[in-house]
């Protein structure tokens, strides 16, 4: 008969424990979940919120949640929002049931890092505040529209100018002094300063009579000024 050294058989023992409570356990979370799905499940039949609605009511919510185009990674039963930074996962939840009555299962949250930017003539470039996104499961799917073959209506085109536009508006350095091609570059800034059509005759015969006004009226303001001082 064989024999069973002291030492392995107290760990056999310990690990049998360790077994049972471990599948103890199992069936007790097994238990949990399945009894939160009947809740959820009965709450949704009966029209219901499937979670503990807050307390706080906010009549006029000033959050920002846009919706995203999935990635090539989603279902049809996902959505992704990007949400302000102060908001958590029941925030959402509560947000789109009470606003869109859309119920948000399983939401997971992503951090990511503003893309590198500057402001006017500033040389060093700086990150803006982290974009914080979450992902949603839905009960039922959504599929985003094809966008539309002619974009008249939104002006796309006009805005792709204007964003050119301000761009060449912020250059700094040697940039600065370049043509513009925004709208054809009619907007400036221009390679050469525009100057109006005057013969030079008639442009030097302007600015003499110009300067002869200038030092009449120079003059006239010195003789004021002595006259008023030495009582003349």
């Amino acid at each position: 008969m064989p024999r069973v050294v002291p030492q392995v058989a107290d760990a056999m023992k310990s690990g049998s424990r360790s077994l049972a409570t471990a599948a103890k356990k199992f069936q007790v979370t097994t238990k949990h979940s399945e009894k939160l799905l009947k809740l959820n499940q009965a709450s949704i039949d009966k029209g219901e919120a499937h979670f503990r609605v807050g307390e706080n009511k906010q009549y006029f919510p000033t959050a920002r949640v846009i919706l995203l185009r999935p990635n090539a990674k989603h279902t049809p039963y996902q959505a992704k929002f990007i949400v302000p930074k102060g908001f958590n996962r029941f925030d959402l939840r509560d947000y789109l049931y009470h606003v869109y009555g859309l119920r948000a299962f399983n939401i997971t949250t992503q951090l990511l890092h503003a893309p590198y930017t500057r402001t006017g003539n500033a040389v060093a470039r700086y990150r803006t505040g982290q974009i914080k996104k979450m992902t949603i499961d839905m009960l039922e799917p959504f599929v985003w529209p094809e966008e539309p073959e002619n974009k008249d209506a939104w002006n796309v085109d006009f805005f792709k100018e204007l964003e050119k536009y301000s761009e060449q508006k912020q250059a700094f350095g040697s940039d600065k002094l370049k043509q513009g091609t925004a709208f054809g570059g009619i907007l400036g800034p221009y390679k050469h300063k525009p100057e109006p059509f005057i013969p030079k005759k008639l442009k030097s015969q302007l600015l003499n009579e110009k300067n002869k006004a200038r030092m009449k009226a120079d003059r006239a303001d010195e003789v004021d000024l002595v006259t008023k001082y030495l009582g003349l």
